[in-house]
């Protein structure tokens, strides 16, 4: 940091000019609609695939997670409602672990990896069902989850290249494969 800075503070000094730094709230940032879009993080479930988990555990009318570029569309191509990581002026709210669910029915939720027990603990302490993707491996979340299972459906096989895609940087939105196969689970708390 200290060596990012001197060079910061030389670039201004020979440049003749200063830099000055500005918070900008989510909703009021014109570049945010840029920024904020994850492409490389934000894996997409094809639409087939997710209209065969539409068929056999839907219908759904809210994706947890997800953002305007990947959220989940219904069989007539309206997308659903969705919380998103950052403000997005499309989504319903931001950030799923800080919302309240009573209410809310039909739930959809393709979370990263990382955040599965995540996800479960709050589903659970909101006593709220909902259909999750999910990789079939041996990870920590797995009893948990089993436990809870009313329904489970193979989304796809382990590197299978068209049930998910990603955006890469160029934009063009290419295959992303998983290593295990990728599952669709109804949990019931």
């Amino acid at each position: 940091m200290n060596s990012i800075g001197k060079k910061i503070y030389w670039l201004q000094q020979l440049g003749d000019f200063a830099l000055r730094l500005e918070y900008v709230k989510s909703e009021n940032n014109v570049a945010d609609i840029y920024t904020r879009q994850s492409p490389g993080l934000e894996a997409s479930l094809n639409t087939c695939y997710f209209l065969r988990i539409w068929e056999a555990l839907g219908p759904f009318e809210w994706d947890l997670m997800a953002s305007f570029a990947n959220v989940n569309r219904t069989p007539e191509g309206n997308p659903l409602k969705f919380f998103s990581r950052y403000f997005d002026a499309h989504s319903q709210g931001v950030n799923v672990f800080s919302q309240q669910l009573s209410f809310l029915k039909n739930l959809f939720c393709f979370p990263p990896e990382p955040v599965i027990f995540m996800v479960l603990r709050m589903l659970y302490s909101q006593k709220k069902s909902c259909v999750l993707v999910v990789p079939d491996v041996h990870a920590p979340w797995v009893n948990f989850l089993k436990q809870y299972a009313e329904t489970t459906l193979l989304v796809a096989k382990p590197y299978d290249k068209r049930a998910f895609t990603i955006t890469h940087p160029t934009g063009k939105r290419v295959p992303k494969m998983y290593a295990s196969a990728m599952i669709a689970v109804k949990v019931v708390f």
